[in-house]
């Protein structure tokens, strides 16, 4: 087999794992095993080519780590939070009595209705404010 279709593969395999994770993780030893098939095409020895392909990848890895991950990072910490996010700290109103007991009550929060929990009994109609998730619930505490 010749040494093209050998670096050609490890590209192949590389790209799969990454395009499986992405999560820039060999990105770096696809594009070095790419370098090193079309060395491999020119003829150059085979120690050139291990050597072409340690360094590239290591020199994209430095490249992924320092510019592209950060901003990719920062990027997903800016995406919008789902609805669930978005209702602790709003304000509702109880539009069926907060039962602690039952574990019962419902609340009408940004014009959806969620069901809802609290410490005390609240009272259909009365303000809320909305203060954790759990499960799919909301746990929400009287507006004083």
């Amino acid at each position: 087999m010749e040494m093209w279709v050998l670096w050609l593969i490890l590209t192949v395999v590389f790209a799969v794992i990454e395009a499986a994770t992405l999560g820039l993780t060999t990105v770096w030893c696809a594009i070095g095993s790419a370098v090193a098939a079309v060395m491999a095409m020119f003829g150059a020895p085979v120690p050139a080519q291990l050597i072409t392909m340690i360094a590239v990848s290591v020199v994209c890895f430095i490249i992924c780590m320092i510019w592209i991950k950060p901003k990719l990072d920062a990027k997903h910490k800016l995406a919008e939070p789902t609805n669930a996010d978005r209702v602790i700290g709003q304000e509702g109103i109880v539009i069926k009595a907060i039962d602690p007991i039952e574990g019962k009550g419902q609340v009408k929060v940004i014009g959806q209705t969620w069901s809802a929990k609290a410490n005390k009994a609240i009272a259909e109609g009365t303000k809320v404010k909305v203060t954790a998730l759990e499960g799919v619930k909301i746990i929400v505490e009287e507006i004083v």
